[in-house]
């Protein structure tokens, strides 16, 4: 008897989605259980409310965009799969600043305006202390260039303890 995800996914599938994200088969069948767990509409597509309540995603601080830019509207498993993986505990924090840099990156120019980067500052979970250095590290930047891409968010968010919070915590 195999798993949830065994039984519904050729085994092509199966091996594309775990090359793809990196997932283990246990994962894949894990979120193959929340992804047929969400309600659909009338046409059998996954809404964007039943998707900010997945487990990975409810407490996400940039749950709403990550939705919004990765996963919405929903191209099936396969997409909603790779659209998690970019946020997984073992992607280098580097990798997810990239990410988070595109999430926020509206003309897809891997370049962020300063209101961009604000946004994306007041969505992180840090101290009050943390977001006054950010900023400061941001006005810095600005003095010398319009638009920031994602090593100068690295410089903005050095020192600070990003990586697990911006991991997508799966059961």
């Amino acid at each position: 008897m195999g798993t949830t995800a065994t039984r519904h996914l050729s085994s092509e599938e199966l091996h594309l989605i775990q090359t793809e994200s990196g997932f283990s088969l246990p994962r894949i069948d894990y979120l193959y259980g929340q992804y047929q767990s969400l309600d659909r509409d009338s046409e059998d597509r996954i809404l964007r409310s039943e998707m900010l309540r997945v487990p990975p995603l409810a407490g996400h601080p940039l749950a709403e965009r990550i939705v919004d830019v990765l996963l919405h509207p929903s191209l099936g498993f396969r997409h909603f799969v790779c659209g998690l993986a970019h946020f997984r505990r073992s992607e280098p924090l580097e990798r997810k600043l990239k990410y988070m840099v595109s999430l926020y990156d509206e003309d897809g120019d891997g370049m962020l305006s300063m209101e961009q980067c604000q946004e994306l500052i007041a969505r992180l979970p840090v101290s009050p202390r943390e977001v006054r250095v950010m900023r400061w590290r941001l006005k810095q930047l600005l003095a010398e260039k319009t638009q920031l891409d994602g090593q100068d968010f690295g410089y903005i968010t050095r020192g600070l303890d990003l990586d697990q919070c911006l991991s997508l915590r799966f059961c």
